[in-house]
Formats: C-alpha cells, sequence, structure tokens
C-alpha cells in the first residue's frame, strides 16, 4: 500500500495544479475573449465562407439580439461566447427576410449573397418539403453540428496554450513533479499528510465542479484563483516545500538545474491532461486504497 500512497499524494498535487492552470485559462479566455473569438469564426464559416464582403455576417453581427447577448465594455462590445440553436435560427431567419413573411422565403434564399450557405439553406428547405417548422429544426441542428466542432477546435488550439500556462505554473511554484515523487516517497510524515487531504477532497466532491459559465466573470474568476491558491495549494504547498523559500542557490549544479527543468516540463504536460482526468484517477485511486484496507485499519 505504500507506493500507492505515494501515487495517490502525487496525482492529488497534480489536480489541484491542473485546477490552478484550468482558473488561469478562465482568466485568460475572459480578459481576451477567446470564446468569443472561436464563435465568431464559426459563424464566419457558415455565414461568410464564399462572401468576401461578409454582408451576411455583418447584418447578423448588427442584429438586436445578437447585440443583447454581446457583453459591453465602456462603448464597444464584444462577441458573445455563446448563442443557442434558436437564437441562430430567430437571428438568420431575421436577416434573410428582412420583415418578410415566411412565404418568401425562397426567393429569400435566392437573394443571399453566398453561395455556400445558400445552396445549404435551400437542400434544407427542399429534405423539409417547404415545411418551415422542419426547416428550422434543420437549421438548428446544422448549427449544433457546427459548433460541436468548433468545441473541438477551441479544445485543440487551447491546449497549447494549457502546457505554457502549466510550465509557468511549475516554474512559479518550483512544483517538480520528479521532486515531488521523490519527497513523498522518502518522508511518511508528508505522505500521510497529503494522502489525508487527498481523500478529504475525495469524499467532499461527488463530481468535480469547474465553472458552469461559459464565459466566467473576470472578478470571480480572480476571487476563485485567489481562493484555490490560499485554501488548496497552500495546503500541501509547505509539507512538499513547494517554491523557492528554501532554495540554496549556491548548492545547485548545472546537473540540478537540468533536473529540475525536466520536472517541470513533467508537470506542465501532465497538467494538460486536465483536472477531470487527474480527479477521475485520484478518486478511483482512493477507492482502490480504501477496498484494500485491512478491517482493522
Amino acid at each position: 500500500m505504500g507506493m500507492l500512497q505515494v501515487v495517490i499524494g502525487l496525482v492529488f498535487v497534480l489536480l489541484l495544479l491542473s485546477l490552478l492552470a484550468t482558473t488561469v485559462m478562465e482568466l485568460l479566455s475572459s480578459l481576451f475573449s477567446l470564446r468569443g473569438k472561436n464563435l465568431e469564426k464559426a459563424l464566419r464559416n457558415m455565414l461568410a465562407n464564399t462572401d468576401v464582403d461578409d454582408k451576411l455576417l455583418a447584418a447578423f453581427k448588427e442584429n438586436p439580439l445578437y447585440r443583447q447577448l454581446s457583453s459591453k465594455y465602456g462603448k464597444s462590445r464584444r462577441t458573445p461566447s455563446y448563442i443557442s440553436d434558436d437564437s441562430f435560427q430567430s437571428i438568420l431567419m431575421e436577416i434573410i427576410l428582412k420583415g418578410e413573411g415566411m412565404d418568401k422565403l425562397e426567393a429569400k434564399l435566392d437573394e443571399l449573397p453566398d453561395e455556400d450557405l445558400k445552396r445549404v439553406l435551400k437542400q434544407f428547405l427542399r429534405e423539409s418539403d417547404n415545411n418551415i417548422d422542419a426547416f428550422r429544426q434543420k437549421v438548428k441542428g446544422w448549427y449544433n453540428d457546427v459548433m460541436d466542432r468548433a468545441s473541438g477546435w477551441f479544445k485543440r488550439s487551447t491546449q497549447k496554450l494549457l502546457v505554457g500556462v502549466g510550465f509557468i505554473i511549475a516554474v512559479v511554484f518550483n512544483a517538480d513533479t520528479l521532486a515531488i515523487y521523490e519527497r513523498l516517497e522518502s518522508d511518511p510524515d508528508t505522505l500521510q499528510k497529503v494522502v489525508n487531504l487527498a481523500e478529504d477532497f475525495v469524499d467532499s466532491k461527488d463530481t468535480l465542479q469547474l465553472s458552469s459559465s461559459i464565459s466566467p466573470d473576470f472578478e470571480q474568476s480572480v476571487q476563485k484563483l485567489q481562493g484555490l491558491v490560499d485554501d488548496q495549494i497552500e495546503s500541501v504547498r509547505s509539507p512538499l516545500g513547494l517554491g523557492w523559500k528554501n532554495v540554496i542557490w549556491a548548492d545547485v549544479t548545472w546537473y540540478d538545474a537540468l533536473t529540475k527543468a525536466l520536472g517541470w516540463i513533467v508537470t506542465a504536460l501532465a497538467i494538460s491532461l486536465g483536472a477531470p482526468f487527474w480527479f477521475d484517477l485520484l478518486r478511483k485511486l482512493v477507492n482502490l486504497r480504501s477496498s484494500g484496507k485491512k478491517p482493522d485499519e
């Protein structure tokens, strides 16, 4: 059970660092409107793939409903991070029909500037046998399919950024995975403290509650970051000797520096796997340890 405890302690530390990285990513996403830019890219692919002047996309973004969904910062507006399929089809129908009735839909589709969009919507109309309700459902299904792919684009684009964030966190907290493993393996008291914290963490959570907000408020993310550092990271920082307080620079050799850099890289790559991965693994390991305890323990 000793090695299992070491693994539990290490996984718990990586989980906390991953949660920290996730919160930092929320801050960056809010600050630079990353999700909004991803949504706008998806809308451009749908509405203006062949339209050089982006006329339809511009009309879509000027729609009052779209503008209400956008975040306002001073005199400028930011692209919303998400719009529902109902809102999308409502705005699209409005800018296509321009206030006219649905009986004019087919004629209005012929006037669309983007050839790809025109073909897609006319195909939906044919498949719906000119049934407007069925046509609306096809438009919503199309939007949801594109948003699923856009989520994949966003995940891949942020994965590299997450590795960078993870490396910075590793350096700031001097969180060297190799050194953490060595400390846990060689210090039974520290190991027991960290394992107890890990078990308490798992017992207090049925699931890992990450941000449920698609576009988290910047100030809320800052508060979450502070709370995570103060409440969770600090609980393992002292026992594991994380940070730079006790580093004696005169004793650091080139070999030590290279080993430390390797440990930071391992930490960064581990963080990039994401907090849900580490939480699920931690829960399985804690349950395994609990089931393996002797009756008199």
